[in-house]
């Protein structure tokens, strides 16, 4: 069997990739032409007319200000940093989590790491003992915490803050990893005093364990270099990952009591913690994303740990949604416009679907022009994907298979969603918090620590 050279192979990836681009390129212009074209549908189908003007727009101005981004310089700033890491019944995961934080390239006098187990039920304690015990430097490099109780994710990060006096705080869920250089470079954007927070990027480290994980590769990428990138443009990233993101003390430190201890429609709001906190920073300060600072997290393989996640994270995005539409229009006129659609659109999309897949071919009317807008969509994200990384490996397809499952599946989540907003089970785990009042951490018998 033939296999190019490294020079072969080199130039068949530039081709690939050329390809891709222009191909990406000739649909967007060809989404625009027709949305020209056929203006007059106004009159015959306004909704539809409306609706399909509004999505591309949104869609296209997304990837056209992406093109405007750029990842921030080395301005050679250390300032003192504590990574703060929540983790619950995490036993697989939480070993190489922890290494790869000890393994950053940062200074060791500038770096404090502390891991909270919220009241584990696994084995979770003795790995995060075992990866102390392994510690370069000495088991003292990691500060544990250990809640004799399950109190919940923000709980635990609650606990980590104010374990520490850091002038700026990183969380990393315990089921990521983050690439060597990743700390030092996301926290050069601090050297701008107006910024309160930085989302880093998250790539997807189980990426061949499913076709689901494979379709979530390309999703992630996507969603990451192209919504936060245009977002990061305005300063005004509306939602910093869990996997990896780092906020000022200052920026955080007057909200985190009503942070922790938020409530929505009188329910414990038990998630969402990453996009809550990112809301209470963005109110007042610059919130912007760094490409260039790299975690790699594991994603749900099976549908239904999937679909949990999903509806999960559509409920903490119905409740935050509430809270930036009461402000973001105080920020770019972009920005803000960008945020309201990016809250209305989802709402109105089952509507759209149902009428194009249901309601118009009862009346005779064939759903081929809106499955086309999909499948220009869907080829958009996956050709994206193929001219920014490898497009000879095929996982630029699983973008393209995304979005019509979207279509099929994930739409429909959505208001089932909005109406079981206050309901607060992960769903995926047998978490216990909730079922006693939360304390605070320095109450009595509120939690344990090993290492100082």
């Amino acid at each position: 069997m033939f296999r190019p050279g490294p020079v072969a192979r080199t130039r068949i990836d530039r081709a690939l990739r050329l390809l891709a681009v222009v191909y990406l390129i000739a649909i967007a212009i060809g989404v625009v032409a027709y949305k020209v074209a056929f203006a007059e549908l106004v009159s015959i189908d306004p909704f539809f007319a409306v609706y399909g003007l509004v999505v591309a727009t949104y869609i296209l101005s997304r990837f056209a200000i992406s093109l405007f981004y750029r990842p921030g310089r080395d301005h050679g700033i250390a300032p003192n940093v504590a990574i703060v890491v929540p983790a619950f019944n995490e036993e697989e995961a939480i070993g190489a989590g922890i290494a790869s934080l000890l393994a950053q390239d940062y200074p060791v006098d500038r770096l404090e790491l502390v891991v909270v187990d919220d009241g584990s039920t696994d084995g979770t304690a003795r790995e995060i003992e075992r990866a102390r015990a392994a510690a370069p430097g000495g088991r003292d490099r990691v500060h544990a915490i250990s809640f004799p109780r399950n109190r919940g994710k923000r709980a635990a990060m609650a606990a980590g803050i104010r374990a520490t006096t850091a002038e700026i705080i990183a969380f990393v869920d315990s089921d990521s990893v983050l690439e060597p250089d990743a700390l030092r470079t996301l926290v050069q954007r601090f050297a701008d005093a107006r910024v309160g927070a930085v989302c880093g990027h998250a790539d997807v480290l189980n990426v061949r364990e499913s076709l689901l994980t494979r379709m979530q590769a390309v999703r992630y990428f996507v969603a990451f270099r192209v919504v936060k990138a245009a977002e990061s443009v305005f300063s005004a990233v509306t939602c910093c990952s869990g996997c990896f993101a780092a906020y000022r003390r200052e920026a955080i430190a007057p909200h985190l009591q009503r942070w922790e201890h938020q409530r929505f429609l009188g329910a414990d709001a038990t998630f969402g913690d990453d996009r809550s906190l990112t809301n209470h920073v963005l109110r007042s300060w610059r919130v912007v994303y760094e490409a260039n600072a790299v975690s790699r997290t594991i994603v749900p393989a099976t549908l239904r740990r999937f679909l949990v996640q999903q509806v999960r994270w559509k409920r903490s995005w119905t409740r935050e949604s509430l809270i930036v539409a009461r402000f973001v229009w105080r920020k770019h006129p972009f920005a803000a416009l960008a945020t309201y659609l990016s809250v209305a659109l989802p709402l109105v999309a089952p509507i759209a679907a149902a009428r194009a897949l249901v309601w118009l071919p009862a009346h005779g009317v064939s759903p081929l022009v809106y499955l086309l807008g999909v499948y220009a969509v869907a080829l958009m994200y996956g050709l994206y994907y193929a001219a920014r990384r490898q497009p000879d490996d095929a996982l630029w397809i699983w973008g393209c298979a995304f979005v019509l499952f979207y279509l099929v599946v994930l739409v429909w989540q959505t208001y089932y969603a909005v109406l079981t907003a206050t309901r607060t089970t992960w769903g995926t785990r047998p978490s216990t918090h909730g079922a006693a009042p939360a304390t605070a951490v320095a109450s009595a018998g509120g939690a344990t620590e090993r290492g100082r």
